[in-house]
């Protein structure tokens, strides 16, 4: 508990710093403003923001210029050191953000969806933003001895602030790991008898394996679908090429024996296919990338080309009326395309019945976490009298809490891409058994 009265007291003196520097900053700049206050009157049409902008910008061209004079390189444009200091004020504002970001996370054992993780570089990138426009705006104050003032505030600010984060997380992460000391101490001090105790750790340690053994389970599920729809678009390119070369060996060998236009008819659908191969394979790509692809998009780019196989067997003469191909070339034609889609998409099933296995391994472990979800009521609620809390919460019931927070989405997360991912796996293997 040391180390969280510690962290609060950190907090308190960064809150009460930065609102001693607001106001601090507040009367310094009315101070150094109220020699232009005729100037600022006239640009009454300009809105607050972009007064704030352009003094940043005046900021950044002071600095630019000192910059340039520090080196004593007089060959570049102004312009270009004014973007330079910004630049560099800004990656240095992403670096302490970052670092400070990243040192909480792993004390605290945030596990970081994609989603939460491009937020949080969003966030960086912003916060990170408009701190080097509010740096640029102080860069004036910064050359007096009010600003220098101001810088050192500044730092003690952030001093403290990074401190309190890191401390934040150590408490929390120290909080997690001095459960079970928690437990033996009770149990020698004879408060909690040894059975207790040990029905405490095994409830939990039930809940960490099932929900482990889900995870992972999930995690290899993922990655083999990822792994179909990449093989997918590779099988279904190689199926038309297969399909093209096929036909082209079958009408070299039989053709000759063909009437004109029985020839022409299976040459126009060779060549047609070979000029609309990569448009067929782009679309099929662009749905398999998708956010979302949906099943039936899938199903009609799959089956176009056997459906349009289909139309060429049952195509008839324009002349006679009668089918254009006899029943030996009909069964030839058909064999052909059998044999270019068992040979290339048809290989994938086998993948695809792995990876619902494993999708429905995960499921089943998510349900039988579900099914625990009073046992773990029962632990926190053991928990919660082996401590004598009821009203006030302390470091460990709040680790019991984020596990169950953190674990109950995560369960909905998987569960939901399970109900999703199934059924479309379920339907692509159907298509896959056979062309048509």
């Amino acid at each position: 508990m040391g180390d969280t009265k510690n962290t609060n007291k950190k907090l308190l003196i960064a809150i009460f710093t930065a609102l001693f520097l607001i106001g601090f900053i507040y009367s310094v700049y009315s101070q150094a403003t109220s020699a232009q206050n005729n100037a600022v009157s006239s640009l009454e049409s300009n809105s607050i923001i972009q007064e704030i902008i352009n003094s940043s910008i005046n900021g950044y061209s002071t600095a630019g210029q000192s910059l340039a004079s520090f080196l004593s390189i007089n060959v570049i444009p102004s312009y270009i050191w004014t973007i330079i200091t910004f630049l560099i004020t800004t990656l240095f504002f992403v670096a302490i953000y970052t670092f400070l970001f990243e040192i909480f996370i792993q004390r605290v054992k945030i596990t970081e969806s994609e989603t939460m993780k491009k937020a949080k570089i969003l966030f960086i990138f912003t916060l990170s933003v408009f701190s080097a426009i509010a740096i640029g705006y102080a860069i004036p104050f910064l050359l007096n001895l009010y600003g220098l003032i101001l810088l050192i505030l500044v730092l003690i600010a952030l001093f403290f602030f990074g401190r309190a984060v890191i401390s934040y997380g150590r408490s929390f992460h120290y909080a997690t790991k001095s459960f079970e000391e928690e437990l033996k101490r009770k149990v020698k001090k004879g408060e909690l008898s040894k059975e207790k105790a040990n029905q405490i750790e095994k409830g939990l340690e039930t809940v960490d394996k099932i929900y482990t053994e889900a995870d992972n389970a999930f995690k290899s599920a993922e990655k083999k679908f990822q792994d179909i729809l990449f093989k997918l678009i590779i099988e279904y390119e190689e199926f038309i090429n297969r399909l093209i070369s096929d036909y082209e060996n079958y009408l070299s060998k039989n053709g000759n024996n063909w009437q004109k236009n029985q020839r022409e008819e299976l040459e126009n659908f060779i060549n047609n296919l070979k000029r609309e191969k990569d448009q067929y394979t782009t679309q099929l790509k662009n749905e398999l990338n998708s956010s979302n692809p949906n099943i039936q998009t899938i199903r009609s780019y799959l089956k176009n080309v056997p459906v349009r196989v289909a139309q060429l067997i049952k195509k008839q003469d324009d002349k006679s009326r009668k089918p254009l191909y006899d029943d030996d070339i009909k069964k030839q034609l058909r064999n052909i395309l059998d044999n270019a889609y068992y040979d290339t998409l048809s290989k994938l099933k086998s993948e695809i019945e792995t990876t619902i296995k494993e999708y429905q391994t995960a499921g089943t472990k998510l349900k039988e976490l579900l099914g625990l979800e009073r046992s773990l009521n029962d632990i926190e609620s053991k928990v919660r009298q082996l401590l004598n809390i009821y009203g006030d919460k302390k470091g460990e019931i709040n680790i019991l809490h984020q596990l169950k927070e953190l674990k109950e989405e995560d369960i909905k997360r998987m569960r939901a891409s399970i109900s999703i991912k199934v059924p479309f796996l379920e339907n692509l293997k159907e298509l896959l058994e056979k062309p048509l």
